[in-house]
Formats: structure tokens, sequence, C-alpha cells
């Protein structure tokens, strides 16, 4: 539980208000998690396929569960000054958009969206989606964590609110997520993608918990965005 502690900090020693990280969980959060992580990534999926586009889908997921959901439940989305910027594990943390821009240079398909498509999925798309997706995942985490203080059920229920994260991260890519963005074709360095998107969400959870505040997971997740629509020349107009 030390080692824990020391990731996860319950201090605001800057005095930014109240962390979302810190909010005292209930049964009804542990429903309303376990709903998001196992119902939302089908629920978005067959929306696409119902409505022909992602518009529906974007409302459910941005709109409902990582703003409207998490500022219910939580109280805040942690977009305030961080407690102090965690140079130590943001600035490594940079080389993994370069790793994954890297990795999808010689993988991502051209789509060869119009300059006007690709400029609005860069400057609307991807800091909204920067913005918005992590909300969702940390309030599973915290839910979990945060609905025992202490002892082997806050140990064990970590572990569980981990998992149901990972499983979120990895749903709705794989059944969102890949109805709408271009696929990558498979090449050598490919195989290195899953450890990458592993390192990454690690790298977010550091990020978020060290300063207590969104906007370093932001800034990351927003590179690791536009680096993804640059290469594919993507444009998310013709799948809303």
């Amino acid at each position: 539980m030390a080692m824990v502690r020391r990731v996860l900090p319950t201090v605001d020693r800057a005095g930014t208000g109240a962390f979302g990280g810190d909010f005292k969980a209930t049964n009804l959060d542990l429903v309303l998690v376990s709903a998001v992580a196992l119902g939302l990534p089908p629920a978005a999926a067959w929306l696409f396929d119902r409505t022909g586009g992602a518009r529906a889908s974007l409302v459910l997921y941005y709109g409902v569960c990582c703003l409207a959901l998490v500022r219910w439940r939580k109280g805040t989305l942690d977009y305030h000054q961080p407690s102090h910027w965690p140079w130590a594990i943001f600035l490594p943390s940079l080389l993994l958009p370069l790793a994954s821009a890297t990795i999808n240079a010689g993988a991502l398909p051209d789509t060869g969206g119009p300059p006007h498509g690709v400029a609005l999925t860069l400057l609307v798309w991807a800091p909204l989606n920067a913005a918005a997706e992590q909300c969702s995942w940390f309030y599973v985490l915290d839910a979990w964590r945060n609905r025992w203080p202490e002892g082997r059920r806050r140990l064990l229920a970590t572990t569980v609110g981990a998992l149901l994260l990972l499983l979120l991260v990895g749903l709705i890519h794989a059944l969102f997520w890949a109805r709408v963005l271009p696929l990558a074709e498979a090449t050598p360095l490919r195989r290195f993608a899953i450890p990458l998107n592993a390192v990454l969400t690690l790298a977010y959870g550091l990020l978020y918990y060290r300063s207590r505040s969104m906007w370093p997971v932001f800034v990351l997740h927003l590179l690791v965005n536009a680096q993804l629509v640059l290469i594919a020349r993507y444009s998310i107009l013709p799948d809303l």
C-alpha cells in the first residue's frame, strides 16, 4: 500500500481545489463505471452502425460518459492548475508520441483527406478527444480505488479498477475507434504498438495523479492525436 500511496498522492499541496482523484466513491459509482467499461464500447459501435456515422456515438462517449457523468460524480474534470508540473515524468513521456509516429509512419494509409477536413480534425477533434477521453478512464479507476479507504479491500479494488480501465481503453479502440479512424497495416514495427499503448496509458495515469490535474495528460494526448491526423491526412468529417 505504501507504493500505491506514493504513486497516487492524496494531499493537494498547491491548494488548487478539490482533486477528482480523491472523490468519495459509493456503490453507485461502482455500478456506473462497470456499465461504462463494459457497455459503452459496444453501445458506441452499435450507434455507429445504426446511424451510419460517429456523431451519436461521440455524444454518448464524450458528452455523457466523459464529461457529464464524471462532472456529476466527481464534481470536477480536474482542468485546474497542477499542484506541480511533473517534469521528470512529462519530459520522457514526450518520446511516446514520437515513438507512435515512427510506428505509424509506415503503417497508416494516406487517406487523402481534404485540407479543410484535416485542419478541422486537427484543430477540433484532436483537442476535444484529448480533453475528454481520459476523464472517463480515470473515473473508472478512481471509483474502485476510493470505494474503500485502506487495507486489502482497497488494494483489491484498485486492481479491479485498473483492469476495468484497461478493458475500457482496449474495447473502445477495438469496437468503436476501429470503425472511425484509419486502420494501420501490418508492418514489422506494428508489433510494438500494443506495448507502446500500454506504456502510454501508464504515463497518462502517472501525470494525472502526480500533477493532480488533467492538463499534462491533455498535452500528451493531444500530441498523440495530432501525429495520427497528420500522418494519415485524416479527416473525421465523412464519418460524422
